[in-house]
């Protein structure tokens, strides 16, 4: 189980807070996974601490280098190296399960106009992008993805039956969910839901789940 996370980024504060959100933060004071933040700045170059530099070959924006980076991953030694880039293998269930056979992670945000090819080709062990959009760094990809990973840690959600029942399982999205009131402007909880027949209940909940 992957429960040993390590996020190497220029911006520690996004991801401390999120830390302090949630179920992530219920798991995280429950020690059921560790997680350091590595500042990419630490280990900048000079007396300016740099990390980027403009592209070979011209271009807009610049290019994280690749040698702060390099010292970043090897100072942090994990079994796996996963760098959130557009380019990168889509996000989904078969993937978290496969990063789950892994015991510890760093987890490499990219930021301007991405990463030196060198410090891919050097330490990448995943590249994963989490849709078919650019955002202007990977923390925000970053937390998407440790927060489909530790929710999948057991004891992180408070009722582990969700897991069983949610989106993405078997191929199916979710049935629809409703709560108080009855009935909210004309509109009505679906009889069958507050009928107390649990057998009826439950085959209404699978003829509503829907397909991929």
């Amino acid at each position: 189980m992957l429960s040993k996370y390590n996020v190497i980024t220029l911006f520690p504060n996004l991801i401390e807070e999120w830390l302090a959100t949630g179920i992530i933060s219920k798991a995280y004071k429950n020690n059921l996974y560790e997680i350091s933040i590595t500042n990419l700045r630490d280990y900048g170059l000079g007396e300016y601490k740099q990390v980027d530099d403009a592209p070979y070959g011209g271009g807009p924006g610049m290019v994280l280098m690749a040698e702060p980076l390099d010292n970043a991953i090897t100072s942090n030694k994990s079994d796996i190296n996963v760098f959130l880039t557009p380019s990168g293998n889509q996000l989904d269930e078969s993937l978290i399960s496969e990063l789950h056979t892994h015991q510890s992670a760093n987890l490499i945000c990219g930021r301007y106009e991405g990463f030196d090819q060198r410090i891919i080709d050097l330490h990448s062990d995943y590249q994963i992008s989490i849709g078919k959009t650019v955002v202007s760094g990977g923390e925000i990809p970053a937390l998407f993805t440790l927060e489909a990973l530790i929710r999948k840690i057991p004891g992180a959600l408070g009722n582990s039956e969700s897991l069983l029942t949610e989106s993405f399982t078997d191929g199916k999205y979710d049935h629809p969910v409703y709560t108080r009131p009855e009935k909210y402007k004309e509109l009505s909880v679906p009889s069958v839901l507050l009928s107390g027949n649990h057998q009826k209940i439950i085959d209404w909940k699978k003829n509503n789940l829907k397909d991929i």
